[in-house]
């Protein structure tokens, strides 16, 4: 991969506080594909990672060494994605889920902390107080964890049966062959002629956010008084000169509004509560993606 810097992004956050607002009311009641961008903001904060851009594409082949015990050192050449790298309440956290989440992140993190001086000494240079190596650690872990969360929620609430990496990649390969025997068939298929691991983990994840958020309607108040009045506290936070759809048309939107605050603050309380132990080996993942 390659280890060219890029330009240092503007700091989040930055802006007057009414353009962040004006941005979110937009979002809320003016955007008409947000269905699609529901889907991206029902994890925003934690699994940004997952869902954002990937530099990687084609499956990993299958590795053939065996796993060493959890806890123990790897070789930087040799990473089974079977290798236990953390614990998420005391389910394991694999090689191959933190690996998705390094290649993700790791264009991210080059760009918040450019490349200066010698590139062998990159990862492990203090910038502003932390290596790159540690910040890419931190995120790539956090948002593996994340999704290790999420796909267990998923299980509990009967969305699916198989939280495991060993699942996942069955998933995978089975959705790979069928896409391969319609094309053998001459019949047409929708979206990519076969997924990479990242873009079917990005498509699982959203489709695994749908259902939960949906699963969570019983439990929010989405009666007539309260859409309107979610409806009028994004009024309020618009610009008077913004040309706000009429109520009845922004309905169904400030249903989603409601039920994907309800999503965000469910999945990072169970993040919050998880009790996370990584391991030594969660280390040699990270720098061979480096």
């Amino acid at each position: 991969m390659s280890r060219r810097g890029r330009a240092v992004r503007p700091p989040r956050g930055t802006g007057s506080r009414t353009s962040d607002v004006r941005r979110r009311r937009r979002r809320g009641l003016g955007r008409p594909a947000v269905i699609a961008a529901s889907l991206a903001v029902a994890v925003v904060g934690i699994l940004v990672a997952l869902l954002g851009p990937s530099p990687a594409s084609g499956r990993a082949t299958p590795d053939r060494n065996p796993a060493p015990a959890p806890g123990s050192a790897l070789p930087a050449a040799v990473v089974d994605r079977a290798v236990v790298v953390a614990t998420v309440d005391e389910v394991r956290l694999t090689a191959g889920e933190l690996r998705r989440a390094v290649v993700r992140l790791r264009a991210e993190v080059v760009a918040e902390f450019p490349i200066a001086g010698a590139r062998a000494d990159y990862w492990h240079t203090p910038i502003v107080g932390r290596t790159p190596h540690e910040v890419l650690r931190e995120r790539s872990l956090r948002a593996a964890v994340g999704e290790a969360v999420l796909r267990r929620w998923a299980r509990q609430a009967g969305v699916s049966t198989d939280p495991s990496e060993a699942g996942f990649r069955a998933r995978l390969d089975a959705e790979n062959a069928r896409r391969a025997a319609a094309r053998a068939q001459g019949r047409p298929m929708p979206g990519v002629p076969s997924y990479d691991e990242d873009g079917f983990a990005r498509n699982e994840v959203a489709e695994l956010s749908a259902s939960l958020r949906e699963s969570l309607a019983g439990q929010v108040d989405l009666s007539e008084s309260r859409l309107r009045e979610r409806y009028a506290e994004l009024l309020a936070a618009a610009s008077p000169s913004a040309g706000a759809p009429a109520f009845d048309q922004a309905r169904d939107r400030l249903r989603l509004d409601l039920l994907s605050a309800a999503f965000d603050r469910e999945l990072a309380r169970r993040v919050a509560a998880a009790r996370v132990v990584p391991l030594p080996t969660a280390d040699t993942v990270i720098r061979a993606a480096e």
